[in-house]
């Protein structure tokens, strides 16, 4: 039997592929024993590199798939990343705003005693926090951190009684025959009433 590339030539071997005869020239053994002709060698060997990039490309596909199943989250995780999130937030909120927070500059109006006593309730209260729910000792201790000593600050307080009381906090009232009008009134650290209508 001849080579099916050169008639002239007599076969030695035959295709594992497409069984043509092949002559020595024509033939083509591989390391495992196989033989192919020259046409078969190349469509088997661009059906392996086909393959082997198939290969590759599915393992990357496989490995960006595995990587987003990986970090894929879930609706609770989704839900609990939020509200960390948002308590981080309100505390930042809630730490900026305690440092922002300044005393109010209060300047003492003499001319309304009602209001007067309530800034002083409200100053007084603010010590309180401060200080452990204690008051101060005399309305002087105030100053400058919450209350201003600015204006006529000072010598308004001159024109008060203040006393410390263990069932109400405090008794502050104006002092009788003061330029303040108002006399009558007693603050405590919860109301401001007239002196008549205390028990």
């Amino acid at each position: 039997m001849t080579c099916v590339y050169h008639p002239s030539k007599d076969s030695t071997a035959f295709c594992d592929h497409c069984e043509a005869a092949l002559c020595e020239g024509c033939t083509i053994r591989l390391e495992d024993g196989r033989t192919f002709c020259h046409r078969c060698m190349l469509a088997v060997s661009l059906e392996d590199v086909k393959s082997e990039t198939t290969l590759r490309e599915q393992e990357e596909e496989d490995r960006r798939v595995g990587l987003q199943k990986k970090w894929r989250p879930t609706y609770i995780n989704l839900i609990l990343a939020i509200g960390l999130a948002g308590i981080l937030v309100l505390l930042g909120l809630r730490f900026y705003w305690s440092q922002a927070e300044t005393m109010p500059q209060i300047s003492l109006e003499t001319r309304a005693p009602v209001e007067l006593l309530a800034a002083l309730q409200q100053t007084l209260t603010h010590y309180s926090v401060d200080h452990g729910h204690s008051y101060p000792d005399n309305l002087y201790e105030l100053m400058p951190t919450y209350l201003p000593d600015l204006g006529g600050n000072r010598a308004v307080l001159r024109h008060f009684e203040y006393n410390l009381d263990e069932q109400k906090g405090y008794l502050l009232r104006i002092k009788p025959n003061s330029p303040i009008s108002g006399e009558n009134l007693l603050a405590t650290e919860l109301d401001i009433y007239p002196v008549e209508g205390e028990k």
